[in-house]
């Protein structure tokens, strides 16, 4: 099967990784999109508690969709290139590819192995709006004729701390569950 990870914090999930993970599936792209919640990440990014960001990804999942926790279970920082070959090793039955925002291109070059693991791997590109789509690296396929993502979880734990209503950011179940455990407040 064609597996393509969509990794990042997820704090919380949105419409636009929804809209990214149902794009990859319409466009036969992926025959599975595996959410991949980073454990401890790169870039030393705070995130919410691990528990709260895979209860928020429950809430989400859809056909063709599951999480994978293989980053959150490993101890310290994340990096792309080891769980790409650590999943591919663990499932050799499948062929793995990864999807990244456009925000993520001008600082790609700053992920570990980088070369490596786009020599081993196809990564798709979903715009995302206000960011560029470069640089583009060898193995690097942009997504066309699709909306850019134009939500950011930043925006949306900002709405919440501040009572403002999540109606078209977050899914309602994502929404009740931030408001009922008081996440991001």
């Amino acid at each position: 099967m064609k597996i393509t990870l969509f990794g990042g914090t997820f704090d919380p999930p949105h419409l636009g990784h929804s809209q990214i993970a149902r794009t990859l599936l319409e466009q036969n792209l992926a025959d599975e999109v595996w959410f991949l919640p980073v454990g401890e990440h790169a870039f030393e990014k705070k995130c919410s508690p691990a528990e709260t960001r895979v209860a928020l990804l429950e809430l989400v999942l859809a056909e063709h969709q599951r999480i994978e926790l293989y980053e959150i279970e490993q101890q310290g920082m994340s990096i792309t290139y080891d769980t790409l070959r650590a999943l591919s090793k663990k499932y050799p039955q499948h062929q793995f590819a990864f999807v990244i925002g456009s925000d993520n291109l001008e600082k790609f070059h700053l992920w570990h192995h980088y070369q490596e693991m786009l020599h081993a791997f196809p990564f798709f590109v979903y715009p995302r709006e206000g960011y560029s789509l470069a640089p583009l690296y060898e193995n690097m396929h942009v997504l066309t004729q699709v909306p850019p993502v134009t939500i950011s979880s930043t925006q949306i734990r900002a709405a919440a701390k501040s009572g403002a209503s999540l109606e078209n950011l977050v899914k309602p179940a994502v929404a009740e569950y931030i408001a009922e455990h008081t996440i991001y407040q």
